[in-house]
């Protein structure tokens, strides 16, 4: 049986509205899927300005520290110096102590030297 006129525009015009239907339904589920992609890349973003943030925290954290140490390797420098100036006072007492024992000796040997050539002498 043929399909008549009304028929006939009856099919195009629900052939036209599927078609359309479709293509909109289409157009979007590839809008949505760009939408989630970009809110993805723009969550990835965010992640990475986050680590980004972190990364620089923890540098200045290093840097802090950084200088602690430094602090620390000055003080420990300031000691040595004091440290090896107590030693060079501490040579110089033990070369002022050497000197006087030597000085006692002499005076010792110059008093015995003395005392024996009085005896001889009989005085």
């Amino acid at each position: 049986m043929a399909w008549n006129n009304n028929q006939w525009s009856n099919s195009s015009i629900f052939n036209g509205n599927f078609n359309s239907n479709f293509n909109n339904n289409w157009n979007n589920s590839m809008n949505n899927s760009n939408l989630n992609n970009n809110l993805n890349n723009f969550n990835n973003n965010l992640n990475n300005l986050n680590n980004l943030s972190n990364n620089l925290n923890d540098n200045f954290n290093n840097l802090g520290n950084l200088g602690s140490n430094l602090n620390n390797l000055n003080n420990n420098l300031s000691n040595l110096n004091k440290l090896s100036n107590s030693l060079g006072n501490l040579n110089n007492n033990l070369n002022n102590l050497n000197n006087n024992l030597a000085n006692l000796s002499t005076n010792n040997n110059w008093g015995n030297s003395n005392w024996s050539n009085q005896r001889q002498l009989g005085q």
